[in-house]
């Protein structure tokens, strides 16, 4: 898979994109409503495999402009039920300046066109409202509300 938008590319995470999937996977900041700090055997386990797992689409998303690693894109099956699930990832000092939504608007219509999904689900935590808005931008309705992890949790549904 290799996809390009106007600033940003994306491609399947190869052995390569292991020490900036370290960085993403360690950074504090990043981790703030992903469950926080993991230890170095998690993020290593991670990201071994994030470059090796089959069933699960995974997108690199680097600058276009300069190939800097900007974050990760991922659709996996969502923990309760059938449906798929859209995550994304960005190192922080990539936020607020719409590279998310940019590599998302590319990413959802080909991994749901090649999974032959008709919809996808989306989880953040009712605090984090930066995700919730980029949510919605990419036309996502919300479908209800539940704890898990601890804290409340909105789930977003996107249909074709």
């Amino acid at each position: 898979m290799y996809l390009a938008t106007k600033r940003c590319l994306l491609s399947q995470p190869t052995h390569s994109d292991k020490t900036a999937l370290r960085r993403l996977f360690a950074n504090e900041q990043a981790r703030t409503f992903l469950g926080g700090k993991q230890s170095p055997e998690a993020i290593e386990t991670r990201c071994a495999r994030v470059v090796a797992e089959a069933g699960v689409y995974h997108a690199v998303v680097r600058s276009s402009r300069t190939n800097e690693f900007l974050g990760l894109l991922s659709l996996a099956p969502y923990h309760q039920g059938e449906d798929m699930e859209v995550s994304y990832e960005f190192l922080p000092e990539h936020w607020g300046q719409g590279y998310a939504e940019e590599a998302l608007k590319a990413f959802l219509p080909f991994a749901m066109q090649e999974l032959n999904l008709t919809s996808l689900l989306a989880e953040t935590q009712l605090q984090n409202t930066r995700s919730i808005r980029l949510l919605q931008k990419l036309g996502m309705q919300q479908t209800r509300q539940l704890e898990r992890f601890g804290e409340q949790q909105v789930v977003y549904r996107l249909d074709l």
